[in-house]
């Protein structure tokens, strides 16, 4: 090897290493959890198991328990079985946690909440994404709430908070946490009473062209469809689980309770199919949820960039690290082997 070309290889290595050190860490920083996904990143099976209401739905199970159910489009994961399962060594620890503080940071986008005086502006890595505000329902168990229209009551009354919000905003928002990820993540906080399951949901995420206000697409959060037809039945409502403790093919007793309100999520949602990228930067990007409390109230919905749906672990800044260093003595076997 020439002199010259010994010096390219040293270089071409260390640029790596650094490129490592400066891109890795951040973005690993930003991935609070990877969602086990079948196929994809292998982890978990899909089967059946009976539902909060006690009927057998599609399931994605890990030691034979539920971890989410499919909701028309929509696969909602339980927060709490994923870290008891996870705690329990059948999710790998490098998928992140489960168990995080909600809306740490100004990280998340907060859609719906029971709280006054909350605006979603300065969220994001960059702390530069400007959203509407989010749907507020203070004091009231019951609600629902058009987000992202600039017209949170649907009554074709503008609501001036911030929106409207379109596909372009969301894009560049998830593209700060994983520039390969074009799907939101939804997240709830609970916020019930006593034992028993007491919050019932359904909802709908809808792209509508700017220009016209004609709903382009539509992806339905409801009970009536395991087969994703995308058509939203207001009222056919899933009821999520309260506490609960359900028994792994391994023997684990996993017992969880979702209704703490204690500022940590508890269910996770995504939709496989919802890659904004499929749609114009100016469309507009609109979510309602319907949600009813029969013990308390609902808490808040955030929408996230911070959770992987789906997709592969993030490696970790040692990980990467090792591998830059291992790139370094490569180099260094190969400038002693060539000077013999």
């Amino acid at each position: 090897m020439t002199k010259s070309a010994s010096l390219l290889f040293k270089f071409v290595c260390i640029l790596l290493f650094c490129m490592t050190l400066l891109y890795f860490p951040s973005k690993s920083q930003a991935i609070t959890a990877v969602l086990p996904y079948p196929g994809t990143n292998g982890v978990g099976t899909l089967g059946f198991y009976l539902d909060a209401n006690g009927y057998p739905r599609d399931a994605i199970l890990v030691d034979g328990v539920p971890v989410a159910f499919l909701y028309d489009d929509f696969w909602s994961y339980s927060a709490k079985i994923l870290d008891a399962v996870q705690d329990a060594g059948y999710i790998p620890s490098d998928f992140g946690h489960y168990d995080f503080s909600t809306g740490t940071g100004g990280l998340d986008l907060l859609l719906y909440t029971g709280a006054a005086g909350q605006d979603n502006l300065g969220v994001g890595p960059s702390g530069t994404n400007n959203f509407e505000d989010p749907v507020i329902n203070k004091n009231v168990s019951t609600f629902e709430g058009w987000w992202g229209q600039d017209d949170q009551l649907n009554d074709s009354t503008i609501t001036g908070v911030n929106g409207p919000v379109t596909v372009g905003q969301v894009l560049n928002y998830l593209h700060e946490f994983d520039p390969d990820n074009n799907i939101p993540v939804f997240y709830m906080d609970l916020n019930q009473t006593g034992a028993a399951a007491s919050l019932l949901l359904s909802g709908e995420v809808m792209i509508i062209d700017g220009s016209t206000g004609s709903v382009k697409h539509t992806w339905a959060f409801d009970t009536l469809s395991q087969t994703g037809d995308g058509d939203y039945d207001r009222d056919a409502q899933a009821l999520a689980f309260g506490e609960v403790s359900l028994t792994g093919d391994s023997g684990t007793v996993y017992s969880v309770d979702h209704n703490k309100g204690s500022g940590k999520p508890d269910f996770i949602a995504f939709c496989p199919t919802m890659d904004l990228s499929a749609w114009g930067a100016n469309d507009l990007f609109v979510t309602r949820f319907y949600l009813a409390g029969l013990n308390n109230g609902p808490e808040e919905i955030f929408l996230t960039g911070t959770i992987s749906p789906g997709g592969p672990p993030i490696p970790e800044p040692a990980t990467m690290i090792l591998l830059g260093t291992g790139l370094l003595g490569l180099a260094a076997i190969g400038r002693k082997k060539f000077r013999k």
